[in-house]
């Protein structure tokens, strides 16, 4: 497993992450057969499994069910990025940082993010304040934010004191790419890919997807041209390591079996020029339809 900076942290991460929100809650489509999160056993395996592969970053949060609960009782040796939910005070972050220790069994989180802020709250003193503090504790290393649009982003990025920042990116979905990306690199903030696969759209599973999302769909299939639809998923992957803003991808990965063929995927390395050229023509990041926020009642 190829690792990456962390930013100017220090620190260095593989360059996948796994993502355990649907090993904390079901997640996905509604009604697909792939909605359901896996049993309690199936969970803890998955996350030894993955740290034994050389994943070193577990991103989670409080809000994903028992997930914070399921890393804890693995007992695999990786870093977690994990998240708080706005608002909260000093008062409030020092609890939620509590809890999510209790639950991982650490002494000190690597990473902790606010989880889907915006503009007017990611400068506010009393956040920060209460932010610095933790850190001041050494319960936390570091801080950083996840955001969806363009707007968030930029805001985190020109607030010093996060280290991080997380963002949806894929073939689809390039909003972030014109501004984000290189005021990140110039800043010396890690960026954290999420969305990589937009919740199966972009990948083998594409023909199943809600037809509310035939947009989406149609894009993805048209990208693909003569190529087999098995292979969307490991040129979504690797679409996202083509670009060395980013410091990590975050994945969210159900059983061994998914885990192996992302692992195939990162081994066959970014994608060649005249690729990531001929994706460029399919990205549709001016449609609301690209983001999940606008998928209300499929997910």
């Amino acid at each position: 497993m190829n690792s990456r900076p962390l930013g100017n942290t220090g620190f260095a991460v593989s360059e996948i992450t796994l993502g355990t929100v649907e090993l904390g809650i079901d997640y996905g489509f509604r009604g697909s057969a792939h909605y359901e999160k896996p049993d309690r056993s199936s969970a803890e395996n998955l996350l030894r499994a993955a740290a034994a592969s050389g994943i070193t970053l577990l991103d989670t949060a409080p809000v994903y069910g028992d997930a914070e609960e399921l890393i804890g009782a693995s007992g695999v040796d990786a870093r977690v990025a994990t998240k708080i939910v706005l608002p909260a005070d000093a008062a409030q972050i020092a609890e939620s940082v509590d809890r999510s220790l209790h639950r991982l069994r650490r002494p000190c989180l690597d990473l902790l993010q606010l989880h889907n802020p915006d503009p007017s709250n990611v400068r506010d003193p009393a956040l920060l304040a209460g932010l610095q503090a933790v850190i001041d504790s050494g319960t936390v290393r570091f801080v950083g934010a996840s955001a969806y649009d363009e707007a968030t982003a930029l805001a985190i990025l020109d607030t010093p004191l996060y280290r991080t920042l997380q963002v949806p990116f894929n073939l689809l979905d390039r909003k972030m790419e014109r501004r984000v990306f290189p005021l990140a690199r110039e800043r010396g903030v890690a960026l954290l890919v999420r969305s990589v696969f937009l919740r199966g759209v972009l990948t083998a599973r594409v023909a199943e997807v809600p037809e509310r999302l035939g947009p989406l769909r149609d894009r993805a299939l048209a990208g693909l041209g003569d190529a087999p639809v098995d292979a969307l998923a490991a040129l979504a992957l690797r679409f996202c390591l083509s670009f060395p803003e980013i410091a990590t991808l975050i994945l969210g990965i159900r059983d061994a079996a998914e885990l192996e063929r992302n692992l195939e995927a990162a081994r066959q390395g970014p994608l060649s020029a005249s690729e990531l050229e001929h994706w460029r023509r399919f990205a549709v990041e001016d449609d609301p339809l690209v983001s999940p926020l606008n998928w209300q009642g499929l997910i």
